[in-house]
């Protein structure tokens, strides 16, 4: 399990999220499952190049997005089993 902690947060985009060693974006899916209404957010990490972006909003809003459209194209780089503390 990878314990987080909330860094920045566009509620109903994404968040950005910090373990001890990772940073990782948490998004959020519309209709995720088919045929349904049901959001569910998934966990992503982020790469060397897209962490030193990781204060520039509009960026990651711009990840997020891209992520929604093709998830399945950044399920190499999904985390699962992770514990936001607060």
């Amino acid at each position: 399990m990878v314990k987080v902690y909330v860094v920045c947060s566009q509620r109903g985009d994404f968040e950005l999220l910090r373990s001890a060693d990772k940073w990782i974006l948490s998004v959020l899916i519309p209709n995720y499952y088919p045929n349904s209404h049901f959001d569910v957010s998934k966990y992503f990490l982020l790469t060397d190049d897209e962490v030193t972006h990781k204060e520039d909003v509009e960026y990651l809003k711009k990840l997020a997005e891209n992520i929604r459209k093709d998830w399945g194209s950044f399920s190499n780089r999904e985390v699962s089993d992770v514990k936001i503390v607060r």
